[in-house]
């Protein structure tokens, strides 16, 4: 047998690669002309024939010099240059530039893959700027993982959090010595009138303190002093969109007097509209006046109506507070049994009790979609073995004249991130029209679901997401392609041989992995539609059908007692009784299935 080993050295000569490699391709190509010799000769040539027809290809093609050019002008990171084996990120530029132009050459595959991550991507970023909003955007309120919710338990007849009464709120209030502060407020409407149109407003009755104990500072104007907490005190703070859009955002409106409920009250101040408070019900406070409690309501332990906030003094943790307020529960069932027997106290977390119900349907959300982007990883991922597959050769070429594995793994991997980046960027435009569809199945009573947007924590995590998503299908390709018998892979069929069937094997891993985790989103979604019908044909015990509900909030100046408003009632309901097509007539507190206590 010939010794190619001193003709391919020549060859090599002006390539001054290291002593390793250069003996490495050498040992390597002599081998791969060894056995085209021996084809060719067991195909019936002889043995001076065949040498003789290997060296004339050899000679005609020139095939180590011309294939180094030609991989030079494509890819001259490629060679080995003395001095910077084992730098990753050298060339880095030649490496985007490179990329690029291959991706541009295959428009077919680059479409594809691109459509796929942008689908998963997208779909990541848009629920991530939900959860980003709801679950970890912190509330608008100085310090707010201070304050707490306080509620009374009131298990035994059925309310775990009930709302607490005005007189056992003053006493939480006068007893408790881990609060800096500790306010009130409760639900009201009211009317507006004598500025345009008239309108109905939501609003709150406050404790002076509330604003201090949030750290919310008015845009305008002062919030609520000391002394204006006292029956018969008359102001009132607008919400910053009420002021604009029936005060024009003028700055005089402090100490104007606004007609509310036929009285008239005094602005005094101005706050943001970011002032949400944790409620049952509306979340868009419009208006709010002191609490101001009346000496016979101060009295009251049988009346639940109030939600209370306070904050927590620094050095004091959660279950602190939890056990001083059980000993101030205990010691007002000792006091007033006839009205607090059993009745205990919950703190809770203000941030809790605000998205805690949203937490958990937002956080499988999230898992769902990043289920949908692993499937595009595993899509994408065989795309790029199959791609590899056809490139073998070239790649196999590219390490017999020098290249270093780890620097084609390396480009390999910029070419997978450079196109999970494009599809980030097309996937952050899906996200971004797909919030606008997404907003709108969310109720409006949700804390902060309107400063749901695309923000710079969003746009981080999309980068993280393409990033950590482009080496994720990235890899196992990049690593199968460039790591191969670098002696078969030369020989004619060689494709076919190990490398290809370790290829197969994977790319039918990674469909079963599809498929897997398709199925599992299919049973997922198969229980939720299956949840959503039940609950559909659920029987509430009652017939809601042919039925009309009317909210009505009598003003405390005509009707001030309760007397006056069962007479109202009682006279509402008779004359409703008499109108065409009414069955049958009835007044209730609360409606039924409506949030009372988590009752």
């Amino acid at each position: 047998m010939p010794d190619f080993k001193a003709e391919i050295r020549a060859r090599l000569a002006e390539l001054r690669l290291p002593p390793v490699r250069e003996a490495e391709i050498v040992e390597e190509f002599s081998q791969h002309l060894t056995d085209q010799l021996r084809r060719r000769s067991t195909g019936g040539a002889s043995e001076e024939e065949a040498r003789q027809a290997i060296f004339q290809d050899l000679n005609a093609s020139e095939l180590l010099n011309r294939e180094l050019k030609r991989v030079e002008r494509r890819a001259p990171a490629n060679a080995v240059i003395p001095g910077r084996e084992g730098k990753l990120f050298a060339d880095l530029g030649q490496d985007l530039r490179f990329g690029l132009r291959t991706l541009i050459k295959n428009p077919g595959f680059t479409i594809v893959a691109v459509i796929a991550l942008a689908l998963g991507i997208g779909a990541n970023s848009a629920i991530f700027s939900v959860v980003n909003a709801i679950l970890l955007r912190p509330l608008p309120y100085k310090s707010p993982d201070q304050l707490v919710v306080l509620w009374e338990n009131a298990t035994h007849l059925g309310f775990p959090k009930d709302t607490p009464s005005p007189a056992n709120f003053l006493d939480w209030r006068k007893q408790s010595t881990v609060f800096e502060g500790m306010a009130a407020f409760a639900e009201r409407s009211f009317n507006l009138t004598g500025v345009g149109e008239p309108e109905r407003l939501d609003g709150r009755r406050v404790s002076a303190n509330l604003f201090d104990v949030l750290g919310v500072k008015p845009i305008i104007g002062r919030t609520f002093v000391a002394q204006e907490d006292q029956p018969g005190t008359k102001v009132v703070l607008l919400n910053e969109s009420l002021w604009k859009r029936r005060f024009g955002g003028d700055p005089a409106v402090i100490g104007r007097a606004v007609n509310l409920n036929g009285e008239p009250y005094t602005v005094v101040g101005v706050l943001p509209p970011t002032v949400r408070l944790p409620t049952s019900g509306n979340w868009r406070d419009q208006v709010w006046v002191p609490l101001a409690f009346p000496s016979e309501e101060a009295a009251s332990r049988g009346a639940h109506y109030l939600e209370v906030i306070a904050r927590m003094k620094p050095a004091v943790t959660l279950p602190k507070a939890q056990a001083e307020m059980d000993t101030i529960a205990a010691r007002l069932a000792q006091q007033y049994p006839a009205t607090n027997t059993r009745i205990g106290a919950v703190v809770k977390p203000l941030h809790e009790e605000i998205v805690g119900k949203m937490k958990s349907p937002l956080l499988i959300l999230l898992g769902a979609v990043a289920f949908v982007l692993l499937i595009a990883c595993a899509n994408v991922a065989n795309l790029l073995l199959a791609r590899a597959a056809v490139r073998q050769k070239e790649i196999a070429l590219r390490l017999a004249l020098g290249a270093n594995r780890m620097r084609l793994t390396k480009q390999l991997l910029v070419e997978s991130v450079l196109l999970s980046l494009v599809g980030g960027v097309v996937g952050l435009g899906l996200a971004y029209f797909g919030l606008n569809v997404l907003t709108r199945f969310i109720p409006h009573d949700v804390a902060q679901a309107d400063t749901i947007t695309i923000d710079a924590k969003v746009l981080l995590f999309t980068l993280a997401v393409a990033v950590i998503t482009g080496l994720i299908f990235g890899l196992v390709p990049a690593s199968q392609a460039s790591h191969f018998n670098l002696n078969e892979t030369l020989k004619e069929g060689g494709r076919d041989s190990g490398a290809g069937a370790r290829g197969k094997r994977l790319r039918n891993s990674l469909v079963i992995a599809e498929v897997a985790i398709s199925f599992i989103l299919l049973v997922g979604a198969g229980l939720l539609i299956n949840s959503f019908v039940h609950l559909r044909n659920l029987d509430p015990g009652f017939r809601a059908d042919h039925l009309l509900a009317l909210n009505v909030d009598l003003s405390e100046v005509k009707y001030p007692d309760t007397q006056r408003r069962t007479t109202f009632f009682a006279e509402v309901a008779r004359r409703v009784q008499t109108l065409p097509g009414v069955r049958s007539v009835a007044v209730a507190g609360n409606l039924p299935l409506t949030i009372n206590g988590d009752s």
